[in-house]
């Protein structure tokens, strides 16, 4: 089961298909498939980076991250 059968429901998969065509509605969910896998993964991974010299305003605070 692909990511973006969660996301979208079957109803809207059948609207892409009927209105953009089997080959480009397929396209399209693969796109939405990797973009969603990605945020998935970017989810997974994030840290959460503090600020190692804060100065007296958050504009001016510098971060510093790997």
């Amino acid at each position: 089961m692909s990511y973006s059968e969660d996301l979208l429901s079957q109803d809207t998969r059948k609207a892409l298909r009927l209105h953009l065509g089997e080959k480009a509605s397929s396209e399209l969910l693969s796109v939405i498939d990797k973009l969603a896998n990605e945020v998935k993964q970017l989810q997974r991974t994030k840290v959460s980076v503090t600020p190692i010299v804060p100065f007296s305003t958050v504009e001016e605070t510098v971060i510093i991250s790997d």
